[in-house]
């Protein structure tokens, strides 16, 4: 059986790690503790990329939440005390949140000055092998304190969420002073279980994905109070080996939790290390800037002060585009990327302006902090880069995690959110008609404007057999005579990338619009031909870019009461916020 759920976790091996989606699953972990005077606030913050964007949200089997988003829009949902996880148990407070177009999810608990986020990852995202770690929270109090280690076991716990509308097989192999157990359930669709790690290394295999939570309710911090911490666990399939560990200001006491399958070499500047999943790694390394980690194999990281986990994304998972949404006024978003062309980086729609960047030793990379506040799309046109966004509670403790991935390749016009859409039909007829068919069919005709954009066209092309030629969106200024790109019924474009075959242009009285050859002999090239020419038409849809997009900020809320939801616990209502 085990061998079984091993194979089976293994095909899952290449997900995308685009942090946007349709599905999501997620729980609120408890924060402090239950019987904690003080109230506490647990949200979701739900963006839509696309107009009309039916979102809904379900907890325990219950719809509780139906609402249609327009392009842009945010609106934050809160939820109920009730829905924390603080019993060792079943539940069917898993929090699902399901669109028709994509969307991202910021997950926010707060307690007092204990706050915790991080973008829920989309259900494809997730896995079916875990592997995780015990984090001595103790030996690192001890290091710190000059103090002896505490004898009680520290009160780490673990999630486990059916992310599926399945029965799921979950085996869980523990790892604790030197001795293997090994316990195994069953779980119904969308049904999570938790339960204390006590003090053991964990790996979790399940026949279906499942959503891992590794969670401390409270922390203590260097202030000497306490705050909840959180780990969505990263599935092995999303392991590297070249890490970038970020140096997040005000941390002065570092460590480093590496977990692997096997023992392996770790290597930096001034450090050589032979890691296991034994213990933390003093890492004092950050206060002279970030460091660059290599592993012999493939491994998760997570960086550890007092009150701060932070699992880091490999170099394998960096990306050309990503969304951040800050809301608060103590936030910065830390950028990393290749030193020859660091000065290429974007925030939005300009270029980032900076002249404290710090060179990552023994690297190709750089870093750089910028402070920030509400939603901005960082990106680079050329090359993939790491972003992280953190915030800092009243006491100064940062919180937070890697940004939402739009792109992972990289584009020179910014982060596309759909790519061009093409279409023709069999029929045969002129310009004019072809112009008015496409915009009949919310098109339009094909603007091949970049070398980019005709490679797209002829991509289309290629699948359409031939030879023939295709009416694009290109003809003469009947005034002018000049050529221009025709943009629907009004807009114009000026023509600054040609392919003309050979011979062509030709003279206005003998043509007056543009035509591509189907042909990969002749290059995929333009000709002029008369407007009264008879052929088929290559209509499109632009590409849309997240850059071109509107965002809300956070400013005006109000409150509606949904439905009642009677759980195991004491009945209560549904309040949700929204973002107008």
């Amino acid at each position: 059986m085990l061998f079984h759920l091993l194979f089976m976790s293994l095909v899952s091996q290449g997900l995308s790690v685009e942090s946007y989606g349709k599905d999501f699953i997620t729980a609120f972990p408890e924060n402090i503790a239950n019987y904690h005077p003080q109230e506490s606030s647990n949200t979701l913050q739900i963006t839509a990329f696309y107009g009309d964007t039916t979102v809904s949200i379900t907890v325990n089997r219950t719809n509780v939440y139906n609402e249609k988003l327009q392009s842009g829009q945010t609106k934050v949902v809160h939820f109920p005390k009730y829905v924390e996880q603080y019993q060792f148990t079943r539940s069917f407070y898993s929090v699902r949140i399901n669109s028709n177009k994509l969307i991202v999810v910021l997950w926010i608990s707060q307690r007092g000055d204990s706050v915790q986020s991080y973008f829920v990852q989309p259900v494809k995202n997730l896995g079916k092998l875990y592997s995780i770690p015990f984090i001595n929270y103790n030996q690192m109090l001890a290091s710190l304190y000059n103090r002896a280690a505490l004898i009680a076991l520290d009160n780490w716990r673990c999630i486990i969420i059916n992310a599926g509308n399945i029965m799921n097989a979950i085996s869980i192999q523990t790892v604790s002073m030197n001795a293997q157990q090994a316990f195994n359930f069953t779980l119904s669709p969308y049904e999570l279980y938790q339960f204390q790690t006590n003090g053991s290394e964990i790996k979790v295999y399940s026949s279906n994905t499942v959503a891992v939570l590794l969670t401390h309710p409270c922390v203590e911090t260097s202030s000497c109070v306490c705050n909840m911490v959180t780990n969505h666990v990263l599935p092995e399939n999303l392991w590297g080996q070249t890490f970038v560990v970020p140096s997040v200001k005000n941390l002065n006491s570092t460590w480093l939790k590496v977990t692997s399958t096997t023992n392996l070499m770790l290597r930096g500047q001034n450090i050589k290390i032979l890691a296991s999943n034994s213990g933390l790694i003093s890492f004092p390394y950050l206060e002279s800037g970030p460091q660059l980690i290599t592993a012999s194999n493939y491994v998760s990281i997570r960086l550890i002060s007092p009150g701060l986990i932070l699992e880091l994304m490999p170099e394998s998972m960096f990306a050309a585009c990503y969304l951040l949404q800050m809301n608060s006024t103590a936030a910065e978003a830390l950028i990393i990327a290749e030193t020859a062309s660091r000065g290429d980086v974007y925030v939005d729609a300009g270029l980032l302006s900076s002249t404290d960047w710090k060179t990552v030793a023994n690297s190709n990379y750089s870093s750089v902090s910028v402070s920030l506040r509400g939603t901005h799309i960082i990106w680079h046109p050329a090359s993939r880069i790491g972003v992280y966004m953190f915030e800092r509670m009243e006491s100064g403790i940062p919180y937070g995690g890697p940004a939402v991935i739009l792109n992972e390749d990289p584009d020179r016009d910014g982060c596309m959110a759909d790519p061009a859409l093409y279409k023709t039909t069999t029929d045969v007829m002129t310009w004019p008609e072809s112009h008015d068919y496409c915009l009949n069919a919310t098109l339009q005709l094909s603007i091949a404007s970049s070398a980019r954009a005709q490679r797209e066209m002829t991509s289309f092309l290629l699948k359409d057999g031939g030879p023939r030629y295709f009416w694009i969106g290109l003809r003469r200024s009947l005034l002018t005579l000049q050529w221009y790109w025709k943009n629907g019924n009004d807009g114009e474009y000026s023509v600054n990338y040609t392919k003309w075959a050979d011979g062509h242009r030709e003279t206005p009285w003998k043509s007056l619009c543009a035509s591509v050859s189907q042909d990969a002999n002749k290059d995929f090239s333009w000709k002029s031909v008369p407007c009264c020419s008879k052929m088929r038409p290559v209509c499109y849809k632009k590409a849309l870019y997240f850059s071109d997009l509107t965002f809300d900020s956070l400013d005006n809320h109000f409150y509606i009461v949904n439905q009642k939801v009677c759980p195991l616990y004491p009945c209560n209502l549904f309040l949700f916020e929204f973002n107008d």
